[in-house]
């Protein structure tokens, strides 16, 4: 098999490994996350997962590592075509922050719960949000005002996960629309 061929199947065998880990979590909780559970859901053999993620550790590191790579290119892609459409890269961020779909409270949660007992597996969330909110926020005609944003939007964010449903979705339209709005008036 040519390297490429190989490294594309590897890469698909993680993918199938790491879907089958996010529904045990979301089914049973990170508790319930085991090398079995997982063996059991994907259908691969036990060697094949332990091939790709040697540990639990490992492969909730893998699950951590994918979402962070999802929301990296969002950014990324955000940022790209409010530049090719001379609008603020600020407000298309926000603007997706708002619309992008998050993944399951349960699933959410149970990555908070083993990453309550493992905090270095924030360590790469973290660094995410830190260097998009240096870039962002170095653009922003009001740095405060966009840190109140990025707040209230992080705050709508753990609402979800939380299973916290204080807004009809009527209002959290609007309340992202205006969040959108704030961020894109310019200082005065």
């Amino acid at each position: 098999m040519p390297k490429t061929a190989a490294k594309e199947a590897r890469a698909s065998a993680r993918d199938v490994i790491l879907d089958a880990a996010e529904r045990v979590v979301e089914r049973e909780g990170a508790g319930r996350l085991t090398i079995d559970a997982v063996v059991r859901e994907s259908g691969f053999s036990k060697g094949g997962v332990l091939y790709n993620f040697p540990s639990k550790l490992d492969l909730i590191k893998g699950m951590v590592a994918r979402i962070v790579d999802a929301v990296h290119c969002d950014v990324e892609l955000a940022r790209k075509d409010a530049r090719e459409q001379g609008q603020s890269e600020l407000s298309a961020l926000i603007r997706t922050a708002c619309e992008k779909e998050p993944h399951s409270q349960k699933f959410m949660m149970g990555l908070m719960a083993a990453a309550a007992e493992h905090p270095e597996l924030l360590d790469p969330v973290r660094g995410l949000l830190t260097q998009m909110r240096v870039d962002l926020l170095a653009s922003a005609a009001d740095p405060d005002l966009a840190r109140v944003v990025f707040l209230a939007v992080d705050g709508l964010h753990f609402a979800d996960m939380l299973g916290l449903d204080f807004l009809t979705p009527e209002e959290r339209a609007r309340v992202e629309a205006r969040l959108v709005d704030l961020i894109s008036e310019p200082k005065s």
